[in-house]
Parts: C-alpha cells; sequence; structure tokens
C-alpha cells in the first residue's frame, strides 16, 4: 500500500510540472594574452571560435523523434564565455609565458580542429 502513496505521489508530482531547477553559473576575470604576431592572434581565434560557437554543419545534423521527460530535480552548469576562453589560452600557452607563438597558435588549432 505504501509504495502504491509513493508512485501516486511521485506521479502526480511529475504530471503537475513541480521542477526544482539549480543552475550555476561559474565566471570568472578574462585572462590578458599577448600573441607573437597577427598570424599567431589569427590561429588562435579561428581555432577557438571554431571549437566553440560554429554551429554543425547541416548535412551532418542528425534528426531524432522522442518523449522528451522533465525530472523533478534539475541541476545545470554554465560556464561564460570568459571560461571556455581561459581555458583555451591554457591550452595554447604550452610554455606558459603569456605570449602565444604562432607554433603553440597552429597546434592549439590542431587540438581544437572538430571531431568528425
Amino acid at each position: 500500500m505504501k509504495k502504491n502513496l509513493v508512485l501516486l505521489a511521485l506521479l502526480g508530482g511529475l504530471a503537475s510540472g513541480c521542477v526544482t531547477a539549480y543552475t550555476t553559473v561559474k565566471d570568472e576575470p578574462r585572462q590578458t594574452v599577448q600573441f607573437a604576431s597577427g598570424l599567431a592572434a589569427q590561429t588562435f581565434y579561428d581555432a577557438y571560435i571554431r571549437d566553440n560557437y560554429v554551429c554543425p554543419d547541416e548535412d551532418h545534423a542528425n534528426s531524432w523523434v522522442g518523449l522528451d521527460t522533465v525530472p523533478p530535480y534539475q541541476r545545470r552548469k554554465i560556464e561564460t564565455d570568459n571560461v571556455l576562453f581561459n581555458r583555451a589560452i591554457q591550452r595554447a600557452d604550452t610554455n606558459h609565458d603569456g605570449i602565444i607563438s604562432e607554433a603553440e597558435a597552429q597546434g592549439y588549432a590542431a587540438q581544437a580542429a572538430p571531431k568528425n
């Protein structure tokens, strides 16, 4: 009998749309960075944008049909653009001198290449 009541209460809660959602936003100050040349900057930023902001190619888009159910408790963690940028700078600046050389930018671009 208790199991039926618990199940009924759970289903009632789901059906009523009661959802507890917590969102955590991780932010930090953007790191300053220098580039050894204009080519190093262009290579880095092209790879950074491709890795973080370019939408998937429409030719390779997947279509699916499904039933979306919302759990009664949701927890999301969002990282701001500053966090993404700082992580990219740390990956690119392999010798940690605060200056991204052309070789470091090319190495980052090779790491950030799309995984097709």
